[in-house]
């Protein structure tokens, strides 16, 4: 990683340089953990030479990127974004034997190509690269598949995956970032040489995770690159139904409407069955809320779903099961009510 490094600090809003190499404002104390608002100034790949650059910070033999971590010394970091490691082990070796003989599907989550290199050379420039610079990005699209089968190779030996997830974020509302052709003509041979290698080691469903509208992308690459994919977001235009009929065989995750998780029971309920139907009926589709959980979402909503999710997993009557309610009755009464705009308002300054 690139060292980060402050530029200015106005109230509680900070420009810096952070592990990327990009320069960006944001909150220092951000108004929600997870959910980070920021802007970039500048990122770290501009043309050949910075790429060049970068590239040398990208050894996959490298021993730091294995290296035992000590848990009690929590890496540095100015910004909620930043790469952290998680807990449960300090190296892939320590975790062969509970990944090879765990009861629970185990599930390997990666950088792709798209978002690597999106996030050194920014989403607007890389748009705009495909056209100005489309050698430099066959270059860059290259080398990071081929990054990761050498990061890859030894660990997909030994511990035997049930899901790899290439994290891409490739898509907007009703359209994908990349157009199909310029997915063909860039990401498409990739992805074929990384199915083949993950098929390989034993992986047993490939799938992208792309917020946005995902159709443009399956049309380009399912099924001969990807088995699957997630979070298949209501918002964007999916629409779970559509694509276990349209893309016979898929496996999709996700698919619960978060924004009404944050209305009434009645609503919750409704479009929690919905999507529980459909996959009683299609089969290859895991319902679950289609992004991270917003904070507007109360925490007595989002513990009812937990359990009337829980119930019709296990066959509960689509139409008339009511959860029990046990896990609302261990908390108190409401305190505060989270208001959106009075967060982002503390965070940046402003009225609410």
């Amino acid at each position: 990683m690139f060292e980060q490094r402050i530029i200015e600090e106005r109230g509680n809003v900070r420009t810096w340089t952070d592990g990327y190499g990009c320069t960006r404002v944001d909150a220092i104390d951000q108004p929600t953990d997870g959910f980070a608002t920021r802007r970039y100034l500048r990122f770290a790949v501009q043309n050949r030479d910075d790429w060049e650059r970068v590239k040398e910070r990208l050894d996959p033999s490298s021993p730091e990127r294995t290296h035992p971590i000590d848990y009690q010394d929590p890496p540095e970091t100015l910004g909620t974004s930043a790469p952290r490691h998680g807990p449960g082990g300090i190296h892939w070796r320590d975790n062969i034997e509970a990944a090879n003989k765990s009861e629970y599907p185990v599930r390997l989550t990666i950088t792709g190509i798209y978002w690597g290199i999106r996030d050194f050379v920014g989403m607007l420039e890389l748009s705009l690269m495909f056209y100005d610079q489309p050698d430099l990005v066959h270059d860059m699209f290259e080398y990071w598949a081929w990054y990761l089968m050498q990061v890859l190779d030894e660990p997909l030996r030994h511990i035997k995956v049930d899901e790899l997830i290439l994290n891409e974020d490739m898509a907007f509302k009703k359209q994908s970032m990349m157009s199909p052709p310029l997915i063909e003509e860039f990401l498409l041979p990739r992805y074929l040489r990384l199915y083949e290698f993950f098929k390989e080691r034993g992986v047993e469903a490939v799938v992208m995770d792309s917020d946005g509208y995902n159709n443009q992308i399956l049309d380009a690459m399912y099924p001969q690159a990807l088995d699957g994919i997630q979070p298949i977001e209501i918002a964007a235009g999916n629409d779970p139904e559509e694509i276990l009929t349209r893309y016979p065989g898929i496996f999709i995750h996700g698919g619960v409407d978060k924004r009404e998780l944050a209305k009434s029971r009645e609503r919750l309920r409704a479009e929690v069955a919905a999507r529980y139907r459909s996959a009683w009926e299609h089969g290859g589709f895991i319902p679950h809320c289609d992004h991270g959980v917003p904070p507007d979402i109360p925490l007595r909503n989002f513990l009812y779903y937990v359990e009337l999710a829980r119930g019709l997993a296990n066959g509960e009557d689509l139409d008339r099961y009511e959860p029990p309610c046990e896990l609302e009755q261990q908390l108190g009464p409401i305190e505060e009510m989270f208001d959106p705009r009075s967060a982002i308002a503390r965070a940046y300054g402003g009225e609410a």
